[in-house]
């Protein structure tokens, strides 16, 4: 008879799981609350008429049954009897007798109708048992069922490594589901072998050591290979199930260490021999790169289509509520004291974790681990994991230390210079420049494509940018650190988005600013020449770049530097060039209008008046929609407020002019006038400003009364968009899932 081991479940799978059996069992919907703040309410269900069923969760795995009992007298009944429901369950993970039962019964009744609605340990394992379902849709819960954990335990079964079975012990308390999890059954199911790729700390051993544990569950007998496939296949009995599990399989340095002689094609016969038979299954874990190294070295591993087993490990599989779940589970089954494990029931702790973008699953398992050496209540446990989030050094150092080549640290240093995604044809030509062979160019992009960079298409063409942001905050700090080739790289700078680039570093980073300075000599030619430069292809297609972009950027640039070379250069684009007259965004060119009012260098201060000028001819160039008009509005605005001394041309005349056709089209038609019709609620908001505004604009007081129709559309609409299946919806709700999971951490009465 199959039994559950629930106290290996958090205090959040036990609620939910509660939920879903006495759904199940009742065939009601239950509201569930969010912990911490219950008053005596984990799950409600409210009929027809008022009365009210109320069922609440007691998950105790550390206390005896006796303080439940107590805790029961002292605490849950002056909420029960606050509370008033027509029906209270109590479910614990608590296994109760016949006499506790009793005891409960006589302190809750008349609210707990009779002992039977007291469940137990007992009773909660026999609801699972008939309820099938419900075991399946929790993971953690039947992964962590008795006859899982000794199988895993088992030595018959796990025939290569004890070590294995404590591992995954360790693995199952603190996994949390995501996406990528289905994908690899998949794999496993219809082509019998999974290769689970990934970066580093990403959680390809976590996956699949609860793959392994899954089928462990189905009767399969787990082998680990350790050396090579001469193991698995000694080890081959064709009458037993076997789920074969190699991790690192090309190895985690290089892989001379870890390929054979023929360990490539033994390794092919072997997957082969695996997606004939029926009762074996075959995963293999590896980093990204080390698989793209692989492929490029074996001319049998490249010509295999790998995709078809491989299962990718990304970041995207973390939502926000997988993200809290891995915090959640780490922060509960560790040994912090209550009062740090309540700590991160504050949104102003997780938030900050799960939503930082280089959220990685070592990070934080690595920082909670650590933490349980420092029980101190003022220890600020989540600050520390925000720390390590914001220093990737540790997750990707050791790779480039000790597993990349020359040609593949140059590229990451090539593709720092780039804020956005690259062209390949345009790194192609800067790569040529850098004396490199195409060669190590496609290798070095195999090798690191799908890890610390990504490739991506656009247009039918190839783009590469970095994998995720924290390998670009790595990069940074690498480069300073090593300035000898930070100095040739930049001296091979030749766009001016690189330029841009090495501005934002500068930004970032004051080492950077003063290295900068240090090396003006260098920095100013090469920032001259760039200003020149044609825009990098977008969609494969040359771009050209805003002039006033280019002249901001090089004021900004040349101000931080204190390089007059560099101003100047900009000085003549505004005025000799008058790129303000090609602007595209109000911004840069505001920007450029204050940097010159504000400047104590004389020769940019006497460039301001005919920068105003040119301002003012650009922004009322083109009036011919009520968005330019609001523009230029604006932008006519904020000149004044940075030079009140200047004549501001008028365009309210232009935007009245608009208004009376506008409303009168309203007014006739409404909604079918061909107007848009967010833009009508700002002509009408604009029209509204005026003393009179029936008089100056005919029509207004229909146009104002059919508004109201526009108003519930726009709010049914808005409210579909958060109510339905959209991106934005599941933000909302996963954040609430979020909030509940970490609340059920906080240590007070009431849980």
């Amino acid at each position: 008879m199959e039994t559950f081991d629930l106290t290996r479940l958090t205090d959040f799978d036990f609620e939910a799981v509660c939920k879903d059996i006495f759904e199940a069992e009742y065939g009601v919907r239950l509201e569930i609350f969010s912990p911490g703040a219950d008053s005596g309410v984990d799950l409600r269900y409210l009929q027809g008429g008022g009365s009210q069923l109320v069922i609440q969760c007691k998950h105790w795995v550390r206390s005896p049954r006796s303080k439940l009992i107590e805790r029961i007298r002292v605490s849950e009944l002056p909420k029960v009897q606050k509370l008033q429901p027509d029906r209270y369950i109590l479910a614990t993970s608590v296994e109760l007798t016949k006499g506790a039962k009793d005891k409960i019964y006589n302190i809750l009744s008349p609210y707990v109708k009779t002992p039977s609605d007291i469940y137990g340990i007992t009773e909660i394992n026999a609801l699972l048992r008939k309820h099938e379902s419900v075991v399946r849709r929790h993971v953690r819960l039947w992964l962590t069922s008795a006859s899982v954990l000794s199988a895993l335990l088992s030595k018959s079964v796990l025939t290569r490594s004890q070590q294995l079975a404590e591992e995954l012990d360790s693995t199952l308390r603190t996994y949390a589901p995501n996406e990528s999890y289905s994908r690899a059954v998949e794999l496993l199911e219809t082509r019998h072998t999974c290769v689970i790729a990934g970066i580093p700390g990403i959680g390809k051993t976590t996956l699949a050591q609860v793959l392994c544990a899954g089928y462990v569950s189905e009767g399969y007998e787990l082998v680990e290979i350790s050396a090579d496939l001469d193991e698995a296949n000694s080890l081959w009995d064709e009458k037993v199930a076997q789920i074969y599990y190699y991790d690192d399989f090309l190895g985690q340095t290089t892989l001379e260490e870890k390929l054979g002689k023929n360990e490539d094609s033994r390794l092919l016969a072997f997957m082969g021999r695996v997606e004939k038979s029926n009762n074996k299954r075959f995963i293999l874990t590896t980093r990204e790169y080390i698989l793209a190294q692989a492929r490029q070295r074996y001319e049998k591993l490249h010509r295999h289509r790998f995709e078809l087993h491989t299962c990718v490990v990304d970041m995207a599989d973390y939502t926000y509520r997988a993200r809290g779940a891995i915090l959640y589970n780490h922060v509960y089954a560790s040994g912090l004291g209550d009062e740090l494990k309540s700590s991160f029931a504050d949104p102003a702790v997780y938030v900050p974790i799960i939503r930082h973008p280089n959220f990685n699953p070592r990070v934080v398992a690595a920082t909670i681990a650590e933490a349980d050496n420092f029980p101190s209540v003022g220890e600020d446990i989540g600050g520390r994991v925000l720390e390590n989030l914001r220093d990737p050094r540790s997750v990707w150092s050791h790779i480039v230390s000790h597993q990349l080549k020359d040609s593949d640290i140059q590229l990451l240093a090539l593709t720092y210079t780039f804020l956005n995604g690259v062209y390949l044809g345009d790194l192609q030509d800067l790569w040529a420049s850098l004396k490199r062979s195409s060669r190590d160019l496609r290798t070095s992009i195999a090798t690191l494509d799908g890890t610390m960079l990504r490739t991506y298409r656009k247009s039918d063409k190839i783009f590469l940018s970095f994998h995720n942001p924290s390998v670009r905050d790595f990069m940074r700090e690498y480069l300073l650190e090593d300035r000898s080739n930070f100095l040739q790289l930049i001296n091979g700078c030749s766009h001016f988005e690189q330029i841009e680039a090495l501005l934002v570093m500068a930004n970032e980073r004051k080492e950077a600013l003063h290295f900068f300075r240090q090396n003006l000599d260098i920095v100013e030619p090469v920032a001259l020449s760039a200003y020149e430069s044609q825009g990098l292809r977008n969609d494969g297609v040359n771009t050209s770049i805003d002039p006033a972009e280019r002249a901001r950027v090089y004021l900004h640039l040349g101000r931080i530097l204190a390089s007059e070379v560099i101003l100047e250069c900009a000085r003549k684009a505004i005025i000799g060039d008058e790129a303000i007259l090609d602007a595209s965004d109000p911004d840069d060119v505001l920007a450029i209008i204050q940097f010159l009012n504000e400047s104590d260098r004389q020769s940019l201060r006497d460039a301001l008046p005919d920068a105003v000028d040119m301002a003012t001819e650009w922004i009322m160039g083109d009036l011919s929609s009520w968005d330019l008009m609001e523009s230029a509005k604006s932008f006519l605005e904020s000149i004044s407020g940075i030079v009140p001394e200047i004549a501001i041309p008028d365009v309210e005349d232009d935007m009245q002019w608009y208004a009376k056709y506008a409303i009168e089209a309203w007014a006739e038609a409404g909604p079918d006038s061909m107007l848009d019709h967010s833009m009508m609620e700002r002509v009408l908001a604009f029209a509204g400003d005026y003393e009179d505004p029936g008089r100056t604009f005919p029509g207004y007081s229909e146009a104002v009364d059919r508004m109201p129709d526009l108003d519930d559309d726009s709010y049914d609409y808005g409210r579909r968009e958060l109510s339905g299946s959209d991106s934005g919806t599941s933000l909302v709700q996963e954040m609430r899932d979020v909030a509940d999971m970490m609340g059920s951490l906080r240590t007070d009465d009431s849980g």
